[in-house]
């Protein structure tokens, strides 16, 4: 990727959460050896608790939340060169914005933004779910949310892959192939096709996938495999909704990825509209790739 030496930036708030999405970003920033920047937001709704009882935010409640953040922002470096002392560490403590925008602006000049999850944390004290879901819908790179754990490398787990015929799958797969390719990992490319509403009513067995979609999914991969021949490359074409079958197809994986709304190439696909909904119901980490990165 062009932007591979720009730092892996992560939302740090202190949780075991948070600490989990560190450990995940110090693990990718190991292949290659990328730069780590750590930030911190104060929780805009403390302030606003704060203002609400005082009608002004006191400087004491002010210092105190700063000299929290330094030390957790502090105590967050030393991890990172304690397990990898090779990977560059900066830090930075925001308290004048709100956290979405902050994380916006650090996409312009990030490789990756890595977040937790409704599920895994906070971002300063913000439910990550409307965080996380908002700066994937916005950023400029891309934003990989901890939707829970990667799986087991040791048992095969992979790199899941959303596969439409339009632009943003272009970018998925490029971000998907290099993730792939770096950590020596397999590759599942999944399209979802159209349900069969009469066979999911049991009113008859479900009809096969047409051939010239299968023959289409194979055509678009074609060129990956050429790309990249040291990743082994499984796809498959299921009749399911988008959010149901990527979600399925990534249990116990190492990485889904997924790309923003583009124009449809191949009517009956749909998988920009649902990264959002993939956001809210994956077990695994969770990359949504912005079309302008390639």
């Amino acid at each position: 990727m062009t932007n591979e030496r720009l730092p892996i930036v992560v939302g740090i708030d202190g949780s075991p959460e948070s600490r989990a999405a560190l450990d995940w970003a110090i693990a990718q920033a190991r292949h290659p050896t990328v730069p780590l920047r750590l930030i911190y937001a104060l929780d805009p709704y403390r302030t606003y608790l704060a203002m609400q009882r005082y009608g002004t935010v006191l400087v004491p409640e002010q210092e105190r939340a700063r000299g929290i953040a330094t030390k957790l922002l502090a105590t967050s470096a030393e991890h990172v060169a304690e397990v990898a002392p090779d990977i560059v560490v900066t830090t930075h403590f925001y308290d004048d914005d709100d956290a979405i925008e902050i994380l916006l602006d650090e996409s312009a000049r990030a490789s990756t933004i890595v977040l937790g999850s409704r599920r895994m944390g906070a971002f300063g004290s913000v439910l990550m779910g409307s965080v996380g879901a908002g700066v994937a819908a916005r950023a400029s790179c891309p934003v990989v949310v901890l939707r829970g754990p990667s799986g087991m490398v040791e048992e095969r787990a992979g790199v899941i892959v959303g596969v439409d015929a339009r632009e943003p799958s272009e970018s998925a797969l490029a971000y998907a192939f290099d993730f792939a390719s770096w950590r020596s990992l397999p590759l599942h490319a999944v399209l979802c096709w159209h349900l069969d509403p009469l066979a999911e009513m049991l009113w008859r067995p479900p009809l096969p996938v047409p051939n010239h979609v299968e023959a289409w999914l194979s055509e678009a991969m074609a060129g990956w495999r050429e790309k990249y021949p040291d990743v082994s490359v499984q796809q498959t074409v299921v009749r399911d909704h988008p959010v149901a079958g990527l979600v399925a197809a990534a249990a116990a994986q190492y990485l889904l990825v997924v790309g923003t709304r583009g124009h449809h190439a191949l009517s009956g696909t749909l998988l920009g509209s649902v990264s959002q909904g993939v956001l809210h119901h994956a077990t695994c980490p969770v990359a949504v790739v912005p079309l302008s990165v390639l």
